[in-house]
């Protein structure tokens, strides 16, 4: 089995890839079908995130950490037991959620959606449930044994068959109106879950077998229904309330903008803008936390489930601080540099506010996913789901009232509240639960000094290159800046370059 540290580094590697593909599908959006088909797809996308969620119901987390608590214990009937009845439930879940909403998508579309042209981007989203459901089950499998390298290479070829074909149908069907071109999008992201599927189970067949000790005797399902429900149903709750948050997300912020005077496709195009090109920015940095996010739960549960809480508090701090190190510059970035990003990449600065608005608590973004796998791995599931519900309510209030007023940029600051709330409840929660303390210089003096120099450097140096075409100037401005923040982070000892090598490149076991 790999370690964390490789584990996490392996799906950095293919969260980096599939950020990068998707920031080129999207900016290709933008630029060759435009903003209003992107809106209609990011309409139906959080709603569909929302019934995947309820119809995995928090298992594939649960399972994960159950698989890596029993694999630490070598009880490994055990392991097979849980995957067993994980993927039946998963597979009978997902067909009911697809069979339920195919019904009720005429209803659904016509009235809760802000725009009823998602019509034929629902029904086609509809096809990917229960290929979904059943692969999130072999990723979490996986994930449990900390065998990272079948999730990465899973993911990779999904996003890449998604990018082609979403690409290739939305373009397609464009002339035939904006609702098929959101449709074939749609095609896209279908095909692009079957063939991660495809891979999982090819993977899963390859390595299936595990150690099998004579002493040990295989569990009922029934026997193994109590913990994962016990996990899972949590889990579920806290995802589906952030689940539903983004839905209501894409479905109020269009209707407040129409409440504060935008037209139904000016606000359409508006919240295509503000979540199909703030959000793909402000989430680049997030190949980082959702590789720790994934690769916690079984590591923590592991350090746990051994009591070797020397190990358990170390990994909560390196998770914490590479965290912290990474997001703050993409911070300063996005705020500084808000218009020439939007304008270099999507030919636009229509988000460029919005944007900017985002940056200023992005870092909580960051935070509360870090959070969220270290407290999934410590069982703290129920803090999770409560944490997660107070973010939600300050976000939904902040979305209502704002939005209104100071249109897309008012979203932004409900967003930004809602994750911060989120972040800081979840912090307190881990501090109660391991005693851990915090390093302030590595913490928050020396990154607040990287900066705050970084800060300087950005202005210099985008001041200086103003001869310079601006895409030149922007490219330049960033390499400069990233290059400083970094040195002074290495001089002050914040980075120690052999560790991370021997951490992310050579790992030892753990």
């Amino acid at each position: 089995m790999g370690t964390i540290w490789q584990g996490a580094a392996i799906l950095m590697l293919a969260s980096l890839i599939n950020r990068f593909l998707s920031f080129i599908y999207r900016m290709m959006i933008i630029r060759l079908i435009g903003p209003e088909a992107m809106g209609l797809y990011e309409m139906v996308f959080p709603f569909y995130s929302l019934v995947l969620m309820i119809a995995t119901a928090g298992v594939p987390v649960a399972l994960a950490k159950l698989t890596a608590e029993r694999a630490a214990l070598q009880a490994w009937e055990k392991v097979r037991s849980i995957f067993r009845f994980s993927l039946l439930f998963l597979s009978a879940s997902g067909l009911m959620a697809a069979i339920t909403l195919w019904g009720l998508a005429p209803y659904l579309t016509g009235k809760v959606f802000a725009d009823s042209r998602v019509y034929q981007t629902f029904m086609v989203m509809l096809l990917a449930l229960p290929v979904v459901c059943i692969c999130s089950c072999f990723r979490g499998y996986f994930q449990g044994l900390q065998l990272m390298r079948p999730v990465a290479l899973a993911q990779v070829s999904e996003q890449i068959v998604r990018v082609a074909s979403g690409l290739f149908f939305g373009l397609y069907l464009l002339p035939y109106g904006v609702a098929m071109a959101a449709a074939g999008l749609a095609i896209g992201m279908v095909m692009g879950e079957g063939i991660g599927l495809l891979i999982s189970v090819l993977i899963f067949w390859l390595t299936r077998s595990l150690p099998k000790p004579e002493a040990e005797t295989r569990s009922s399902y029934w026997a193994e229904l109590n913990p994962l429900v016990r996990l899972s149903l949590p889990v579920m709750l806290a995802r589906v309330t952030a689940g539903a948050l983004i839905t209501l997300e894409a479905l109020i912020i269009p209707r407040q903008l129409q409440v504060g005077g935008l037209s139904v496709a000016e606000a359409t195009t508006a919240y295509g803008q503000f979540a199909g090109i703030a959000f793909t920015l402000v989430y680049l940095p997030m190949v980082i936390t959702v590789a720790l996010s994934m690769a916690m739960v079984p590591a923590i549960a592991e350090a746990q489930a051994k009591k070797d809480f020397t190990l358990l508090t170390k990994r909560c701090h390196q998770a914490l601080k590479v965290t912290i190190i990474t997001g703050l510059p993409f911070a300063v970035i996005f705020y500084l540099l808000a218009g020439p990003l939007c304008s270099v990449i999507f030919a636009t600065t229509a988000a460029a506010m919005a944007l900017k608005m985002l940056a200023v608590g992005c870092i909580f973004i960051y935070l509360e996913q870090t959070l969220v796998g270290i407290l999934n791995g410590l069982g703290a599931v129920r803090a999770v789901l409560l944490t997660t519900i107070a973010g939600g309510v300050v976000d939904f209030l902040g979305i209502y009232f704002f939005t209104p007023v100071w249109g897309i940029g008012g979203a932004a600051m409900a967003v930004n509240l809602g994750c911060a709330t989120t972040a800081l409840l979840d912090l307190f929660v881990l501090v109660r639960h391991t005693r851990l303390g915090f390093n302030v210089r590595s913490y928050i003096y020396m990154p607040a000094l990287a900066v705050g120099c970084m800060v300087m450097g950005v202005s210099s140096l985008w001041f200086a290159l103003q001869v310079l075409p601006e895409t030149w100037r922007l490219l330049f401005t960033l390499l400069g800046s990233g290059l400083l923040y970094f040195l002074i982070l290495l001089g002050n000892g914040v980075i120690a370059p052999l560790h991370f090598y021997l951490i992310m490149v050579r790992p030892k076991k753990s």
